[in-house]
């Protein structure tokens, strides 16, 4: 029996180590199959691993590749990665500026750039473009269009940033050449414009040296026309030079015998001053003419040339020449080192042409106009031009300046009428302002453009016409056909200038032919010129004035604009106020002061809250203190305008009644300014006439009764029945 028992366990036993090892069995299978397949995955990964070390080392290599530096830098703008061509040019290895602010490597700069600073001030939540930004360095001499990445992660968290620095030096080298074509293009238009439409010698050169200093491109440009009397070049017109030595050049003439001035008119081609040591004549100007003005220039260098200027360095002479005569010089200036091309000799010998043409045209035309003039006699006085001068200087009125100048010209030569034009361009035509002598036209009339040759010669050229006898003249337009009806046989027409505008028409007629000599026409041209002037600062005062004015009432209407209801409330009390005054007798000088009194009589409300003046109900008692706070908060915000010290009582006291219950300071009768009992009045009236957030505007029926009954109370009882009276 025990051994049968010893034989069951030990069977047990057996049966329990098979079933052992039969597990161990399985998890060996299962540890031999998870070893290979752990083999596999190693095989793949070590793969996948050759893999991405081949395409970093690809990306690595195409990053370096990129010839356009590139850099990759944090939130601290620290440099996290970056290409061989930005290490080329911070002339630094990746390791020696790891972890350092870009901008202390390259390029070199106090801050970041713009639109890094930005998206470092941006939400996260925001949306932040790609942006570019240009920058010129310094330290290479080169142009960057920096273009900027910003990188962020899954959250929309700013991770890093990547810039990428195209080099765009060439390009803005090509793009600036073609600019300075077209801006050279443009002058030489301007030039060739000037020359074939203004016969005005001083405004012709304005226009020229203006032009060529900018095709020259020099610091300088001065022009002098030749005087045959003297022989010399005077100064005429220059541009860039400095104000205090523009009276120098005045009174610096050219002598026809220094030797650069005689090599340029002799050799009839632009000329090049190089002063030694400094500069050279370029090579393809250097011919045997050109090295005589190197020896020129030496001899000069000890500052016979242009003395009264400092640091000349090269001269580019241009000589107008006429077919018999000298005309003039222009000279270029330059303070730097300057090379001629073959174009640019070229371009200014264009110029010469094209200018000493103009002049040569231009000086014949006023000997044309001089010898017209010679056949009529001479009646001028200097007693009388300077009566002109004093008439034209006593008034700053346009009008009386006309006036006055059209009475004086027939004392200072003869003739028999004398009329002026304003021009007006976008009617296109005259208006006729002053004059005497004319039957069929009345000041104020007005003559198209179309309808008279001056339109044409002396607003459009800028000429003077001069007409020896109407009756030879072919074709006559209608307002010369009504003078030549009229009996006049002859005129001259001049421009009025006005800042370079022609802003009137001068003329004169005399019912003889040929009646003026060269001298009438240069008193004429006298008295134009001194019209021009006094005419400008009549203007100027004008739009002084009309800024004054204009500024006032841009200051009512943003006032009354604080509120809808109170819109053109200040327009509407001052057209009332200057009714009121005009019907109580105020001179000129009052109306105006009352008219800003009125614009301005709420400028207090400046500082009232929109939410008082829309307040639909009643106002609470504080609301009401705030708002009767305005007349005096007004005084105060004008009290410092010493132009406007006398109209701050209208605007205090315009509150005021007359049975002294009003505000600020209870004032009574006739304590009160009568421009605030005016404005008192005409507040009133436009207050009741319109709409407001609690009731409906009143009529004008309504408005007479009341003021009729708070006549001597709120109201003065005078201005009331002025205002009454003008309503009936």
């Amino acid at each position: 029996m025990p051994d049968k028992d010893l034989i069951t366990e030990l069977q047990a036993e057996i049966d329990r180590l098979k079933s052992e090892l039969e597990k161990a069995r399985v998890r060996e299978k299962e540890i031999e199959e998870s070893r290979r397949a752990t083999l596999f995955m190693i095989e793949d990964l070590n793969i996948s691993t050759s893999q991405v070390e081949r395409a970093k080392k690809e990306l690595e290599q195409t990053f370096d590749s990129i010839s356009d530096p590139i850099f990759v830098h944090d939130s601290e703008f620290k440099v996290i990665r970056a290409n061989k061509a930005y290490m080329d040019a911070a002339v630094m290895k990746f390791k020696e500026f790891i972890d350092r602010p870009y901008y202390e490597i390259f390029p070199k700069m106090e801050w970041p750039f713009k639109m890094c600073l930005k998206a470092q001030e941006l939400q996260e939540e925001e949306e932040e473009e790609e942006e570019e930004e240009e920058f010129s360095c310094p330290i290479t001499n080169r142009i960057f269009k920096i273009r900027f990445y910003p990188i962020k992660d899954v959250n929309g968290s700013y991770l890093y940033s990547i810039h990428i620095l195209e080099d765009i030096t060439a390009a803005k080298g090509a793009e600036q050449q073609i600019k300075g074509e077209m801006e050279i293009t443009t002058h030489l238009l301007m030039i060739a414009d000037a020359t074939a439409n203004t016969t005005d010698v001083d405004k012709l050169m304005k226009q020229v040296v203006h032009c060529c200093h900018e095709i020259m491109r020099c610091d300088v440009c001065l022009s002098y026309l030749y005087d045959e009397d003297s022989r010399v070049f005077q100064p005429c017109e220059t541009f860039g030079l400095s104000h205090d030595l523009i009276p120098v050049f005045r009174t610096e003439p050219l002598d026809e015998k220094m030797e650069f001035v005689k090599d340029a008119m002799e050799g009839k081609e632009p000329a090049v001053i190089s002063h030694s040591p400094f500069l050279h004549v370029s090579d393809s100007l250097a011919g045997e003419s050109e090295k005589r003005r190197i020896g020129e220039a030496e001899r000069m260098s000890g500052g016979e040339l242009f003395s009264w200027l400092t640091d000349v360095n090269t001269i580019a002479v241009i000589p107008l020449i006429g077919k018999e005569n000298y005309l003039g010089i222009i000279a270029g200036i330059y303070k730097t080192p300057k090379q001629f091309t073959d174009r640019d000799k070229k371009v200014m010998q264009g110029i010469s042409h094209e200018v000493s043409t103009a002049l040569e045209q231009a000086r014949l035309y006023k000997e044309m106009v001089n010898k017209s003039m010679e056949l009529s006699h001479k009646v001028e006085t200097i007693q009388v031009m300077n009566q002109i001068d004093r008439s034209i200087l006593s008034t700053l009125g346009a009008d009386e300046i006309l006036e006055t100048v059209v009475r004086l010209i027939s004392k200072a030569i003869s003739c028999d009428r004398v009329t002026v034009g304003l021009v007006d361009n976008e009617k296109q035509g005259f208006i006729y302002k002053a004059g005497f002598g004319v039957t069929f036209i009345s000041k104020g009339q007005f003559v198209p453009f179309k309808g008279t040759s001056a339109a044409e010669v002396v607003v459009k050229q800028g000429r003077i016409e001069h007409i020896s006898n109407l009756t030879e003249v072919k074709g006559l337009l209608p307002l010369e056909d009504k003078f030549l009806k009229d009996g006049f046989l002859s005129h001259i027409r001049l421009p009025l200038i006005v800042k370079g505008e022609v802003a009137a028409v001068l003329s004169v007629g005399s019912k003889r032919p040929s009646a003026w000599t060269p001298e009438d026409l240069s008193t004429l041209e006298k008295i134009a010129s001194q019209v021009g002037v006094a005419l400008e600062n009549s203007r100027l005062i004008s739009d002084l004035e009309g800024l004054f004015m204009g500024t006032v009432k841009s200051l009512s209407s943003a006032i009354d604009a604080k509120s809808k209801w109170t819109a053109g409330h200040s327009e509407r009390v001052t057209k009332y106020a200057v009714e009121i005054a005009k019907g109580m007798g105020f001179d000129e000088k009052a109306l105006k002061d009352i008219e800003l009194a009125g614009l301005l009589h709420d400028v207090g409300k400046i500082g009232t809250y929109e939410t008082i003046l829309d307040k639909p109900g009643k106002l609470t008692d504080e609301e009401v203190k705030l708002i009767r706070q305005h007349p005096v908060k007004g005084a105060d915000i004008l009290a410092h305008i010493k132009q406007l010290k006398h109209i701050i009582p209208a605007i205090k006291y315009h509150h005021e009644f007359y049975d002294g219950t009003g505000y600020p300071e209870g004032l009574k009768g006739e304590e009160i300014p009568l421009f605030a009992r005016i404005l008192t009045v005409a507040d009133t009236v436009d207050a009741m006439g319109v709409d407001r957030p609690y009731r409906k505007g009143r009529s004008m029926e309504a408005i007479t009764a009341e003021l009729k009954r708070c006549s001597g109370t709120q109201f003065d009882s005078k201005v009331v029945e002025v205002f009454l009276g003008m309503k009936r």
